[in-house]
């Protein structure tokens, strides 16, 4: 018996064979609400690897099963993500997304790698390796400079576009008069728009102090267009220009001139997708590349589509708050 246990044993190892390694000690929390996985989540390749149904279902997403092509679709709201069974290029909205370790049956479950099952509906998801527990935050629930109604349109916060606005409204701001209204307009229409608050600095009558008033009531918008590209891996775990640590799971990006922390809402006109980055590195290097207005990271890349084309001409619409 033993001679038969051993001999199997070798069989395996020669063979290639490999099985599944439990990772119960793995927390998953989504919105922070743990996840209570009927079925623990695996190991393959260094990468987690959750059952489809529970963590989709814990995203909000619907799950349904074609057995006759072994696919399996989650929707919710409008995304829709197919994941062939030993694919390793399921689709986000019929865009393929190319992941590097493939959808697998364990048992009669559908295993899929963590991150993607996240970031495929938009979620942010970080690794906090002192507890084994990676943190979910879902499209619904990340608080941006802007959000999406139901309507698909973006609710603009509490502040207005200064770019966007009257002189009336202007002018019902405590502390501001017709006539700085007036001159606030004036030198806009003269610039064609504002694209940074010392530009209001700029208008002669606005003092410090009528600054300061405008400045906590106010927002600059406007959008560029240009060539967008990613960067990844090679840089993954450097910091960045402002002394952060790159995490290409998150969204952010680099831009040549931005301020720290300004919000740029990128849409990729190929594939009509979109995602808010935030402002937390420089580049591309202009030098090399005069022509690239955004470097983003790859998560950003792959909800909008950009990750196959390496780079593409994209639309920025750029955010900015004192």
């Amino acid at each position: 018996m033993k001679k038969y246990a051993y001999m199997l044993l070798l069989f395996l190892l020669v063979s290639g064979i490999a099985t599944p390694v439990v990772a119960s000690e793995i927390r998953v929390v989504v919105d922070g609400e743990t996840v209570e996985f009927a079925h623990p989540p695996i190991l393959e390749k260094n990468r987690t690897l959750v059952p489809m149904r529970e963590i989709f279902t814990a995203i909000g997403a619907a799950v349904t099963w074609d057995d006759t092509t072994r696919t399996a679709l989650a929707v919710v709201d409008d995304v829709q993500v197919s994941i062939p069974i030993g694919s390793n290029l399921p689709t986000v909205n019929d865009i393929p997304i190319p992941i590097d370790v493939p959808s697998m049956l364990v048992g009669n479950r559908t295993y899929i790698p963590l991150r993607f099952a996240a970031e495929s509906l938009g979620g942010d998801v970080i690794w906090d390796a002192s507890t084994n527990t990676a943190i979910i935050t879902t499209a619904t629930t990340t608080v941006t400079a802007e959000e999406e109604d139901q309507d698909g349109e973006r609710n603009k916060s509490d502040k207005i576009d200064i770019n966007a606005v009257g002189q009336e409204i202007l002018a019902a701001i405590d502390g501001i008069s017709e006539a700085v209204a007036a001159d606030l307009l004036a030198y806009r229409e003269a610039n064609i728009l504002y694209r940074s608050f010392d530009e209001i600095r700029n208008v002669p009558s606005v003092t410090d102090t009528l600054f300061d008033v405008l400045a906590e009531q106010i927002r600059i918008v406007y959008t560029d267009e240009g060539i967008g590209s990613w960067y990844g891996p090679k840089f993954h775990g450097n910091r960045t220009y402002f002394g952060e640590i790159y995490d290409m799971h998150l969204h952010t990006a680099a831009h040549p001139s931005l301020p720290l922390n300004t919000m740029v809402y990128v849409t990729f006109p190929e594939t009509g997708r979109s995602v808010w980055v935030r402002i937390n590195d420089r580049g591309p290097n202009q030098i090399v590349h005069p022509d690239r207005i955004i470097d983003l990271s790859l998560a950003a890349a792959d909800l909008i589509g950009l990750t196959p084309y390496g780079i593409g001409r994209v639309k920025l619409e750029i955010v900015k708050e004192r």
